[in-house]
């Protein structure tokens, strides 16, 4: 479980690199980062051994992932949607399976890296900067 934790942080870390609350946004794109941020920060007090509040946190991320991806310009929604797709399949990955079974898990947290391998970190890439260039605060 805890590589799942750190394949999660990766993929959120991403998007931290800059703070999204510029006021002046137009849409809820950087809002919309910026909470997914927050949930994200709350899952890392989340304990591995629990399976319950894994799920939940997982579920959360994913569901705020989809936002997102809902709120991204036309330019990066493809890649943002790839995110979304990938924590979706993670949240089934983990859905799908039982905590008592670490091999079957393993297994299916495999297939969903394996089925985003070519696409997720380019994915994790273009968004980062694009959320860096999009919801830094302009400098006075």
């Amino acid at each position: 479980m805890k590589f799942f934790s750190t394949l999660l942080a990766c993929t959120v870390a991403a998007l931290s690199l800059t703070s999204c609350s510029d006021p002046s946004s137009d849409n809820g794109f950087c809002d919309a980062v910026a909470e997914l941020q927050q949930i994200d920060a709350l899952s890392f007090e989340v304990l591995p051994s629990n399976d319950v509040a894994v799920r939940g946190a997982l579920a959360q991320t994913s569901a705020q992932a989809s936002r997102v991806a809902r709120e991204a310009p036309l330019e990066i929604r493809g890649d943002a949607e790839v995110i979304a797709a990938f924590l979706s399949a993670l949240t089934y990955a983990i859905d799908a399976t039982k905590f008592e079974d670490p091999l079957q898990r393993s297994a299916a947290i495999g297939a969903a890296q394996q089925e985003f391998a070519g696409r997720l970190s380019n994915s994790v890439e273009n968004l980062g900067a694009f959320v860096a260039r999009a919801c830094s605060p302009v400098p006075n």
